[in-house]
Order: structure tokens, then sequence, then C-alpha cells
């Protein structure tokens, strides 16, 4: 190629007729070789040949037709090459020329594909090496030209250089993987520096001088790979699209299998492009590298070059996908595939706002956004919450989101029926942590999370007023007195615990409710509702007895029990009972006669009660006789000057019929459970 640039021959030296020890052996000749022994090459090695066919949009070679075709005559691979001359046309000009006038291709495993020739700018042109052109425009000119042949033929075109014009005058351009590329170097050694846009070379230009016509060139690998070469460049199939979803997110699915006819040892590319619903392109690149043993058992290409990728969509519609296989000596189309994707954006909302709300009965949080399936807007979708509580326990609630949200009806077009506003009761108070998500019928979106911190309500107000015994008769009780009230619901009767310890070291607690009209506390604190307490506990011997008072809030996330105090009392024995026997005599009723026994007692510990008296007669005889009567009748005197209630006087009848000396003895019974004992109340005696 470099007879036509006095340059090149100037800086590059020739090498006698050394053959590189690999590879395939082959030529490139233009006019300047008008007569080739095309037999004779061949048995010297040479199976493929490059013909020149073009220069500029000005110049056909006069011996392509016969060099070509007879390259062909002896069964060697041949094709044709373009000498660029940027400065003088476009890229798209020069490759339409060359095209036209022998630079096309076909896949019939005998074209090689075609070639740009571009290196130093030959004498003629009167410019520099770069013809005169910043590396920018060499760039675009040769991928104007790249692009063209590719539109014509259906590859991309090898591109012949050397690696000190390619840095010099395109500044070492990368950008050109789909293009394969013809190395000229003229030396023995076969470590062949190139550009960086190329990290092997396909053919390497090593002599012009021999041992072939023209230029001496060599394959770079076998003959089975340079017929692979001139063949189609890749080979592969599109076999599936579908959709395919997780959690949150739809994917197209593409499947298939590509493979490099020029290493198909190798695994590589597959290009994607995927067209959405609004006509826009995105272009993707997967390495076929999946597991496809049929491919390899069909073809004997190896077993890795299946893919099966997935490829994120955001909208309904229709999808139009194509895939190709990518070669470093062009690519081939796969095909392409539409498919209708419906249900493809996800759910769509918001997290509000997470508030707490406090009542007399109730803490809650408000949780309040909105979510909407764009899948199925005609319908209420879900907002699932998550909570965490102060404890790290966390619990999930599904909320329906179909109250109306106006705003955002307006917002998005799907409606205002997509809101929510869910409380959520409370048991404890502390940090919570609350995630969202909408909840669509293919994927579920995540609405955010947010943290509150809830306190404690404060614990209930209350005060111990008093402890004292209270007696009945036969019974006795410790009677413990105050109020209490919780301070967050202050109108309603709280709870009051008492514990008492009896003089044995036993505690015994026992439930009372503050539900007695205090309205004294009212007036203070401004409250309405029934606070006081009496809490009446039996006690069943004396000694000393300690009360301990607790108000129990009623108010939810109280941060806890009041203590109101303790307080001791001693039980003791009470006194005997108080009284009198005011007289004794006989009286007659009906011929009866009976001993007449009159006067009064009562029980000072329980003193409204009338107590029992026991009347015991002496007889004549000497026998003694006790008889059981009440002290039940009015004596008001005795009211008055004990200042008492209740009735104690008593007078009893006794018959008897003995003649003689009488004693007649009156007890006042204790009725108090810890009375002392019982009174005398006196003795007299008569003679019947």
């Amino acid at each position: 190629m470099g007879q036509r640039s006095a340059r090149v021959q100037g800086l590059l030296t020739a090498q006698s007729s050394w053959t590189p020890p690999f590879g395939i052996q082959g030529l490139d000749v233009s006019s300047y070789q008008p007569s080739v022994d095309w037999q004779q090459q061949w048995n010297m090695g040479a199976r493929f040949a490059y013909v020149k066919a073009t220069e500029g949009n000005y110049y056909t070679s006069p011996s392509y037709a016969s060099q070509y075709n007879g390259s062909r005559s002896v069964g060697m691979i041949r094709g044709a090459y373009h000498f660029a001359i940027p400065s003088w046309s476009s890229g798209a000009d020069q490759a339409n020329y060359f095209v036209q006038n022998g630079g096309g291709w076909t896949s019939d495993g005998a074209t090689m594909p075609p070639v740009l020739d571009i290196e130093y700018a030959p004498s003629y042109v009167g410019t520099n090496s770069c013809y005169g052109m910043s590396p920018s425009a060499l760039i675009t000119w040769i991928h104007n030209f790249g692009d063209t042949v590719r539109s014509l033929t259906g590859r991309y075109p090898m591109i012949y250089s050397t690696t000190d014009w390619w840095q010099t005058c395109t500044g070492d351009a990368t950008g050109f993987s789909d293009y394969p590329l013809w190395i000229a170097a003229y030396t023995t050694n076969t470590a062949i520096g190139t550009p960086s846009n190329w990290p092997s070379y396909s053919v390497w230009q090593y002599s012009s001088t021999g041992p072939l016509n023209g230029d001496s060139n060599v394959w770079n690998g076998d003959y089975a790979s340079l017929q692979r070469f001139a063949g189609n460049p890749a080979r592969g199939s599109f076999d599936s699209l579908s959709l395919v979803r997780d959690t949150t997110s739809a994917y197209l699915k593409v499947t298939g299998w590509s493979v490099d006819l020029s290493q198909p040892w190798v695994s590589t590319p597959v290009n994607i492009s995927v067209t959405d619903p609004s006509n826009a392109t995105a272009a993707y690149s997967f390495t076929a590298n999946t597991y496809r043993p049929d491919v390899d058992n069909a073809f004997g290409y190896g077993p890795a070059h299946g893919f099966d990728n997935s490829i994120q969509i955001t909208k309904s519609g229709t999808y139009k996908v194509c895939a190709t296989a990518v070669s470093v000596n062009g690519n081939v189309d796969l095909g392409c595939k539409s498919y209708q994707a419906a249900g493809v954006e996800p759910p769509i909302g918001s997290f509000d706002s997470l508030t707490q709300i406090r009542t007399p009965t109730e803490v809650s949080l408000r949780l309040s956004g909105w979510a909407i399936d764009r899948a199925n807007s005609t319908t209420a979708s879900f907002a699932d919450a998550y909570v965490t509580d102060p404890g790290g326990q966390t619990t999930g609630y599904r909320i329906t989101a179909n109250i109306p949200r106006p705003d955002v009806g307006t917002a998005t077009g799907y409606g205002s029926n997509h809101g929510f506003d869910k409380s959520i009761s409370l048991s404890k108070a502390g940090n919570y942590h609350v995630c969202m998500y909408a909840i669509g019928q293919y994927y579920n979106t995540g609405l955010g999370c947010k943290d509150i911190t809830v306190g404690s309500n404060p614990p209930p107000m209350g005060y111990y007023d008093s402890i004292r015994v209270d007696q009945t008769p036969g019974s006795a009780n410790v009677v413990a007195t105050g109020w209490a009230f919780d301070p967050s619901n202050p109108a309603a009767s709280i709870p009051v615990h008492v514990y008492v310890r009896a003089p044995d070291g036993s505690n015994v607690g026992t439930a009372f409710t503050a539900n007695q009209a205090r309205p004294d506390l009212n007036n203070v604190f401004g409250i309405a509702g029934d606070h006081g307490f009496s809490a009446s506990l039996p006690v069943t011997t004396t000694g000393t007895y300690t009360a301990c008072a607790y108000a129990i809030p009623v108010a939810p996330l109280a941060s806890g029990n009041t203590s109101l105090g303790c307080m001791s009392i001693q039980v003791t024995n009470t006194p005997i009972p108080n009284g009198y026997l005011d007289s004794v005599g006989v009286a007659t009723v009906s011929t009866q006669a009976n001993i007449k026994a009159t006067g009064w007692t009562y029980d000072p510990a329980v003193p409204g009660s009338s107590t029992p008296v026991h009347v015991y007669i002496t007889y004549p005889d000497g026998t003694r006789l006790g008889y059981a009567f009440s002290a039940n009748l009015a004596r008001p005197d005795v009211n008055s000057a004990f200042k008492i209630t209740g009735n104690h006087g008593y007078s009893t009848q006794v018959p008897i019929t003995q003649r003689g000396r009488y004693t007649v003895c009156t007890y006042g019974i204790g009725i108090a459970q810890f009375s002392s004992g019982n009174a005398l109340l006196g003795c007299q005696g008569l003679t019947y």
C-alpha cells in the first residue's frame, strides 16, 4: 500500500524476504504490479490478497478487475482497499466512490472486508503528513467513511495505517473498536506495537520487498479464523423478549446468544438498543458469556456465548428492542422484537407526616400521606407501615389509602381518593421509628422513614390525709383517707392501692377507687369529678399497723404510680363497758312474781350500739343462774350525760317462786372487737 507514498517508503525499512513464523501469508497489490503470477503466489503460501480499487474520488485502478479475479481463480480469499485522501472530499463521498468501484463485500466466505488505507499524505497532495487536518477533523472523517461503508456493505472497514501516523495525526484516537486493524511495520520483531485503540492487529504488513509480490502480509491467526473473518463477522440469535419484575421495578429480559466468528473462544459483547414508548432510544452492551451448551452442540463455538440480561423500564407502552452481535471485524444485526409492557410504573406516594395525638384516654401515632398504585390507579391501594417501638419490637400495619386528597388528584391526575391517615395506639413512651411503603399490584415503593419521641404522661397527684381505727360490734378496721387524681385525665376517678402491714409482718394490698366527693380539692385544682378515698381494711389483732397508699394512673403512658406515703397506727384493747344497776325489786304480773332489774350500759368503743346485759340471780336455796338481755331501751338522760347516741337502758324481769333472800348482779357485755372485757354494773339484794 505504501507504494503510492514516497514518505511511507522513506520511513519504513524493507526486510528482504523474511517471513513471520506464524499466521497465514497474504499480499496486497495495486497498478504497480500489473502482472501477478497468482498460481506462483499461491504456491509460495499466499492464501489472501488485497487489491487496490480506488483513491480519493477520482481514481480507479486499471488493474483492479484482473487482480481481484485472478487471485480468486487460484483459490485465494480476496478483498479491495481504498487509498484515502481526506483533504480532497468527505469520508462519505469517498466511501460511496469506493463501494461503487469494487469496494463491496458479501458473506460468501471468499471476500475479505473492505479496507480504508489512511497513512502519510503523498507528496502530490501538497500538505503535511496529516493532510493539513486536525486530529478531530480526521477522526470525524474516518468515522464518516466507516459508517457509510457499514451502511452500504454491512461491515465496518479494516483500517490500514502505521502506529506513528495514527498517534501523530489522530492523537492516538480511540472509539474504533468495531474496526479491525491492519498495521504496517517493517521489522523482524514480532512484538508489533499498535495504537491504543487496538490491543492487537488482524493483519500485519511486514515487508514491501518480498517475499511476495507487492507488499507481504500475515494474518494473525489460523486459516479457519481467516475464513470466518471473510465470512459473517459475527453470528447469533435474539431468542426472546419478555417482561420480568422484582418487588420494586419492571425489566425487559433479553435472551439469546452471540459469537465473534473471528475469535469464537472469547465471550464477546452483544449490543442492545431499546426504544421506549416515547420514542427515546437507549443503548446497552452486555457480554455474551452465559452458559449455552445447545449453541456449542449445534455450532461448536464453545458453551459461553449466551446472554440473559434485564433492562429496567419505568413506563408502560410498546418497546422495540434490537440486538447486535459485536465482532472486531464488524457487527451483525440479530433482529428486533417488540413488547407491549403494562403495569410498569411502580407505586408512588408520600409519607407526609408523623405526629402524636394525646387524649385523656389514649396516646397514638398519627401517620398521614398518600399512595397510588399506577398499575391500578382507579382502585384504592395500600400503604404499609412498619413501626419499631422503644423496645426494638417491629409491628406491621396495612392501611387502605382511600381518603380524599384533592391536592394529590390535581398533582398526579390519578384521582383524589388515595390518601391515608392512620392512628396507632401506643402502650409505651420512648423513641419510635416508622417506615412507610406504597403497595402495588406488582411491586412496592419505599416512602421513607420518620422518627418521633413520645413522652410519658405525668404521674398522678394525691395526698394521704389520715389513718384511724374504726370499730363496730364484732369487727375493727384500719381506715386510710386522702385524695388522688390523674392530671392527664382529671375528670376520672382513679384507682388507689392500699397495702397494710400487720403486726405479724404480713402485707396485704387492696384496691379502692378514689370516687368520693372532695369539693375542696376540685376548687383548689380547678378540676371536676370525685377524687376522695376512704379505704377501710379489717384488722384482727392488736398491735402496730402500717398502711401505705399509692395513686394508680388511668391515662396511658404514665411515668408510673405515685406513692402517697405511709402511716402507722397502734391498735389496742378498748375499755370495758360503762353502766349502772339502778334498781332491783319484785314485780307481780297476773299473780306471777318477777325479779325486776333496771339500769343502763354501753361500750365506749361502739357507743352508738346497744350492748347485751347479763343478769345473774342467786336464789334463796343458793343456786345462781344467769340471764341475757339487751340494753336497748331509750335512756335520753344517759345519752345527754355521756354525749352518745343510741338506746342503752335495760329493764329485765325474771320469774321467781322461792321465798327468801335474793341477790341480783348485772354485767355490761363488751361488744367491740378489742374490748378489754365485761363490766360489773352492780349487785343488790332483796327478800321475797
